[in-house]
């Protein structure tokens, strides 16, 4: 082994402990792989951090900004009055409920869905045959196990990071379609929905809850309605554009970024918002951990670990098993530590092994995708899981149990899911 290659597997090691450590910032992570690969030789200068202003994240920043700006418009807060406004009592506020969570989702995080939707639990008086407590947890699993179902937010964050690390890690000629991670979560989310809205919040106890562990959340859109058509016309051409981005006379990785420019330039977006928009951590973290990929392809890394991964699962595994197996992993992990964590550990794993093997790597990136989204059977599985869980008064066993079923069939709906996307069986 040359040391280059030796110093490469070393620092995935390293890497791979800090994702699975939770206890180091994810931006830090990125510098630290970045900078080792270029003082160690690894890497030159320009190998290294080429990538802080590559097309995909200059993608990936720029649709912060766009999230950011439809965020100060009425359109979360219009959803979920309509919601509030429609929930009445009996058996119909469950799936009202869901439904909300469901939509909501495609536009915030899972945690901020949580605090807009407590209104509504507050509503639920004593003679009601739905109680709070019922809805909280089933609805922050449904929260994450409906994101992406359309090709904005976690969906588009998701796409852009994907075709990065396929790109990345050698597979530049795999890149999947703007639609392909909304295609593969439908069935899984349509599971994910019927369980919880029909089955799941009846085996949760009733009991008071205690939402002083949610943050008060205030509403109101923060632009005038001038702006906010602006900023709904923008984000509607910013789509499109990236729909047919083929047919563009320019790179569509520029769409967003022509976006944010005009936002900037018709006042609905100041220099200070569009900083605050900006997830500084989420965009170092991409720029450093792509240029791992560049450092495993130069080095042969990314073929030792190809080879070592297949032994290990019988020298010659058929690829669904080669799949089914990063699934598992991917949702097994996620419900110990962060999601993003186990994706940015397990997908170049993943693309590596594909590759190796001769497999067309887009299946398993969306299997790993969609099961590390599935939080749900522990607090530990994500904040806004958590704070449910304490809200809610819950124990382990109360929750574990209700949602393992759902654990179990909806990873089987995401195998399936996957392979009429990317067939591997």
């Amino acid at each position: 082994m040359s040391p280059q290659l030796i110093i490469t597997l070393l620092l995935i090691v390293a890497i791979i402990v800090m994702f699975l450590s939770g206890k180091v910032n994810f931006g830090f992570i990125g510098m630290f792989l970045a900078t080792a690969l270029c003082v160690t030789g690894v890497l030159s200068f320009n190998e290294a951090y080429a990538n802080f202003a590559s097309t995909n994240v200059i993608m990936f920043a720029s649709m912060f900004v766009m999230a950011g700006a439809l965020q100060k418009t009425s359109l979360v807060s219009a959803v979920r009055n309509f919601i509030l406004k429609r929930g009445g009592k009996g058996g119909s506020v469950a799936i009202m409920y869901f439904a909300g969570v469901t939509l909501l989702t495609q536009f915030v995080s899972p945690l901020a869905v949580i605090a807009m939707m407590m209104p509504l639990c507050g509503a639920l008086g004593e003679d009601s045959p739905v109680a709070a407590s019922q809805l909280l947890y089933p609805g922050s699993v449904m929260s994450h196990g409906c994101q992406s179902l359309i090709p904005f937010g976690s969906g588009l964050t998701y796409y852009i990071t994907a075709n990065a690390l396929l790109e990345a890690n050698g597979a530049a000629e795999y890149q999947l379609n703007i639609f392909d991670k909304s295609l593969s979560m439908i069935l899984p989310a349509a599971i994910t929905f019927i369980y919880c809205a029909f089955f799941a919040w009846k085996m949760f106890p009733k009991r008071d809850i205690d939402a002083g562990q949610i943050k008060d959340r205030k509403d109101g859109p923060a632009c005038d309605p001038v702006h906010e058509k602006i900023i709904f016309l923008v984000f509607a051409l910013v789509m499109v554009g990236l729909i047919i981005g083929s047919k563009l006379p320019f790179p569509m990785y520029i769409v967003p970024l022509i976006g944010d420019l005009v936002l900037g330039a018709t006042g609905c977006m100041n220099m200070k918002e569009v900083k605050a928009s900006i997830n500084l951590d989420s965009v170092l973290m991409m720029a450093g951990v792509l240029c791992l990929g560049t450092a495993m392809q130069k080095t042969g890394a990314a073929e030792v670990l190809g080879n070592v991964i297949v032994k290990m699962l019988g020298g010659d595994p058929a690829p669904i098993v080669v799949l089914i197996a990063f699934l598992v992993v991917g949702a097994i992990l996620t419900q110990l530590m962060s999601n993003t964590a186990t994706y940015q550990v397990l997908v170049p794993l993943a693309i590596v092994t594909a590759m190796t093997m001769g497999m067309d790597p887009r299946g398993m990136v969306l299997a790993i995708s969609c099961a590390t989204t599935g939080a749900m059977l522990t607090p530990m599985s994500s904040p806004s899981v958590a704070i449910a869980f304490g809200a809610g008064k819950h124990t382990l066993k109360e929750v574990f149990l209700p949602m393992l079923p759902l654990f179990i069939i909806r990873n089987i709906a995401i195998v399936i899911s996957v392979n009429l996307l990317y067939p591997v069986w």
